[in-house]
């Protein structure tokens, strides 16, 4: 199990660069959905992310590694986020892999009617380069859902295993 804790602490410090980066995206996010109240399920999600690593964390380094007890209330936050969460990074993984999987000829179409809706788009973006942005944002969105899959399954685990830090 101890091989368990130092796999935990590797992707919790992966991870939280990352969810920083999902903390100013949020907040972009928020001003555009006040005008496009649909966007705001994304900016709920990702906000739970963003809560769900810090609460993940805390609970690393206060309940884990210094055996502090913790309130109910936080369990009960790391778990209402961590199911949000979960739903999130399922959806990052399998975009990724639709996106890499698919041919460049689907992408090359789909990049085409994108741009056609989209006429502000400067011309030096062509559709290579788009093609190529969209592939390293997949990838990036692969990885990440993958890291945060594998970290809220644990962190659920390591709940039950130290339910006796909660009081």
């Amino acid at each position: 199990m101890l091989e368990n804790i130092k796999l935990y602490k590797v992707l919790t410090i992966i991870f939280l660069p990352i969810a920083y980066l999902f903390a100013f995206i949020d907040v972009l996010f928020l001003m555009s959905a006040l005008a496009n109240p649909g966007a705001l399920i994304l900016v709920f999600a990702l906000g739970c992310l963003v809560l769900y690593t810090i609460l993940s964390n805390r609970f690393l380094k206060l309940g884990i590694e210094a055996e502090q007890p913790l309130s109910l209330k936080s369990r009960d936050w790391i778990k209402v986020n961590a199911m949000v969460s979960l739903v999130l990074c399922g959806l990052f993984f399998l975009d990724g892999i639709s996106v890499l999987i698919s041919s460049n000829q689907i992408l090359y179409k789909y990049i085409d009617d994108f741009i056609l809706q989209k006429p502000g788009i400067p011309k030096e973006a062509t559709a290579e380069m788009l093609l190529s942005l969209i592939k390293a944002i997949s990838v990036f969105l692969l990885i990440t859902g993958a890291i945060g899959l594998v970290h809220i399954t644990m962190t659920l685990r390591f709940i039950k295993k130290y339910g006796y830090l909660f009081e």
